[in-house]
């Protein structure tokens, strides 16, 4: 059953992206896995990012590097949890990285865990802060990475993917939604405060994020600030507390 379960995991996460494609595979000297010292790699991450775009700055290589580190995984944990309410084992991951891209995952380990919404987010928490607290402490070896500057990527990263469910399924109310923020922020243990990031439209009245982190990716020689960029004025939006 855990092997047909990874393999819906897979196919799910491909209907997600192209990029976020589970298989299994040898594991070549590159990949970043949870069970071992990744801090060579991940300076090799760094060092290919601030090659491809050296104009952008330390700011963007950094956060450019730590989402890349962190995006499958998040995205993993909720497809998982949201379309096939199980959890894989999250510890036992591999993730390719080559030329300066993370794209492409492995579980080593087949067991998944089933229950309600609630148990699987806080699991899922427990095992994503120790994994990116690992990676972070990882970076932190190379380029200074603290724990405050991780806290809004994170909470912007879980609060993102949230919005993005419920366009998926409009049928979810706001009230859901914030509930549902509320346990991913508890099980990695982020303050509530973060909840200020969702705000209402005034066109469908639907959530919507404003970012409280800035991804940088304007400082690139074609990039331009996101739409949520915290770095642009807010307009049609009204805070909810």
């Amino acid at each position: 059953m855990s092997q047909a379960l990874v393999t819906q995991i897979y196919q799910a996460c491909l209907q997600i992206s192209p990029y976020l494609k589970g298989e299994q595979f040898v594991a070549p000297a590159d990949s970043i896995a949870s069970s071992q010292s990744n801090s060579n790699i991940i300076k090799l991450l760094h060092s290919n990012i601030a090659q491809q775009s050296p104009e952008a700055g330390k700011a963007y290589w950094l956060t450019r590097s730590w989402d890349l580190l962190i995006w499958q995984p998040l995205y993993i944990a909720m497809v998982s949890i949201y379309q096939l309410r199980t959890l894989p084992d999250l510890t036992s991951l591999i993730q390719r990285h080559q030329h300066g891209l993370v794209a492409g995952f492995y579980l080593t380990n087949l067991d998944c865990l089933e229950g309600d919404d609630e148990a699987l987010i806080a699991a899922a928490g427990k095992q994503l802060t120790a994994l990116f607290e690992h990676y972070r402490r990882e970076l932190d070896l190379w380029v200074r990475c603290r724990p405050r500057f991780v806290e809004h990527l994170i909470a912007d990263a879980i609060l993102a993917k949230l919005e993005l469910l419920q366009q998926a399924h409009p049928e979810s109310s706001n009230a859901e939604i914030l509930r549902h923020a509320k346990l991913w922020l508890y099980a990695f243990n982020l303050p509530t405060k973060h909840l200020q990031s969702l705000t209402l439209s005034s066109v469908d009245n639907k959530l919507i994020l404003q970012r409280t982190s800035c991804c940088a990716v304007y400082k690139t020689t074609n990039g331009v600030k996101c739409d949520n960029c915290p770095r642009l004025t807010q307009k049609s939006k009204t805070c909810i507390n």
